[in-house]
């Protein structure tokens, strides 16, 4: 019986394959283009490691979610995972006892039995970020990342972080920025020349130098807010957190035990803050330039909160134009276009076409046949809400399927904190479009973004007004009592 072929791509080079057609900036828009020729589920090569794309929602289904018992592990990446130490990290440990028990931990921290509580905490701390909006409005990117390390430390920790530069928070955005560029693909030479991570340290090469600049950051992420807990719950002296209830849980855990817990914290704190950065940023970016929804999703506000009052999430079921602006939040501007690698464990055959035992697998959220596919998301680069009110509109079914199944991973893999994230943008977009209004000067009517895994509005001019003298009060009080 004649053997499957591999799914087709570009023509590469004898061995070394398509290495040197491979994109660093903004990749996804590279493998979009390959996806118009060669169809939703092609495959390139470099140095003999096949990597599958797959660029549909019915291909990245049925191999990701639908046959997620071989494709939840995780590829071997030698910078991040080895060299950095992020190897036993949840996102990007392999598929087995440390993965199934951290993801059972988190789960746990930030399943529904523990949605009221964090979200009186993320309504506290979105109050507190609005009086730093008006206080600072220019510096609305800056409370952004404040805000997301409030809500994620509060919730791990237990932890108050005062402002922009107290020593947890400065770690948090260096540990996020760090994260971002190791794991960019094709970022660093030892990734796709394995042998390399073998180079001795004193040679002084870069990226083994970069690699105990990451260390560091990496062992005070995992170690310190842990360790400094154990302290306090030593003492007596520590706060109700998820972090906390782990340390509880053995008087004398042994020493891989200890470890998945101090994972498990970390991911809580930084797994999705940067993800979540990116997407409050996309709300300034949308409601300034697109005026008609801010003012629609404004006039739904009014009538179902009124003015007397800030929105709260006991709102949110009477509030359906507002879920549909966070949806399009989620499509417009996807925060990690790639994803995380995937591995498949097993040589399968799907469509016809073989698939290697050991392929890397992405599943390409931004591409032409997801989330901007003009086939299923009319007018894909424009932000339009509407487009998820289907009963109101009459939209044939097939269109327009909820973003969010795309934007949080697949199958096995799929982000734990998903319910927090989608939260914190909700009562986010809730309490900014009640207190203030966006606008941009008529000189800036486009926003450009970063190019790396996690894709950031790079900063812009936008004017952050309050809506009334009565939206002022409200802000002023709300900040007064939760801060």
């Amino acid at each position: 019986m004649k053997r499957a072929n591999l799914p087709p791509g570009p023509t590469g080079l004898p061995l070394l394959g398509n290495i040197f057609q491979m994109p660093t900036e903004t990749p996804w828009l590279t493998f979009a283009a390959w996806a118009r020729k060669y169809g939703d589920v092609m495959s390139v090569s470099v140095l003999g490691q096949p990597i599958i794309f797959l660029t549909s929602p019915q291909a990245a289904s049925d191999l990701l979610d639908r046959k997620s018992a071989i494709y939840s592990d995780r590829p071997e990446l030698v910078f991040i995972g080895e060299l950095v130490g992020y190897k036993e990290s949840l996102p990007l440990c392999t598929y087995g006892d440390s993965f199934r028990e951290q993801r059972k931990l988190v789960a746990e921290a930030l399943g529904p039995r523990n949605t009221s509580a964090w979200r009186e905490l993320e309504e506290g701390k979105v109050k507190e970020f609005l009086g730093e909006l008006l206080e600072k409005p220019e510096l609305f990117l800056e409370h952004i990342r404040l805000l997301v390390s409030r809500i994620a430390f509060g919730i791990s920790h237990g932890y108050t972080i005062p402002d922009g530069n107290d020593p947890m928070a400065l770690l948090a955005v260096e540990a996020n920025t760090n994260f971002g560029k190791a794991i960019a693909p094709g970022a660093y030479l030892c990734d796709v020349l394995p042998i390399l991570r073998y180079i001795p340290d004193w040679t002084g090469v870069r990226f083994k130098q970069e690699a105990k600049i990451f260390r560091k950051t990496m062992n005070a992420v995992r170690d310190d807010a842990y360790n400094a807990l154990k302290a306090q719950v030593a003492l007596g002296t520590a706060k109700p957190s998820f972090t906390t209830s782990l340390i509880q849980r053995e008087e004398n855990p042994t020493e891989a035990q200890e470890l998945i817990y101090k994972w498990s914290s970390a991911s809580v704190f930084i797994g999705g803050s940067d993800t979540s950065v990116s997407a409050i940023g996309s709300i300034f970016v949308a409601l300034s330039l697109y005026p008609e929804v801010q003012k629609q999703a404004q006039e739904e506000l009014d009538r179902v909160v009124g003015p007397d009052r800030l929105p709260s999430f006991k709102d949110q079921p009477n509030l359906p134009y507002l879920n549909a602006v966070v949806m399009e939040i989620h499509r417009w501007k996807p925060v990690n276009p790639l994803g995380v690698p995937h591995r498949c464990t097993q040589e399968d055959i799907y469509n016809g076409f073989r698939i290697p035992a050991g392929s890397i697998v992405f599943a390409n959220a931004w591409c032409v046949a997801i989330l901007h596919d003009e086939a299923v998301y009319p007018s894909p680069l424009e932000f339009i809400p509407e487009r998820y009110l289907q009963e109101e509109k009459g939209v044939a079914d097939g269109l327009n399927p909820d973003p969010r199944r795309f934007a949080f991973g697949y199958g096995r893999r799929v982000c734990p904190g998903k319910d927090l994230a989608e939260d914190s943008i909700f009562i986010c977009a809730a309490m900014i479009l009640a207190t203030f209004n966006l606008t941009r000067p008529k000189s800036s009517v486009t926003s450009e973004y970063t190019s790396g895994p996690i894709c950031h509005p790079l900063p812009f001019p936008c004017n952050i007004t309050p809506r009334s003298r009565k939206a002022e009060a409200l802000i002023l009080a709300g900040a007064r009592i939760d801060t």
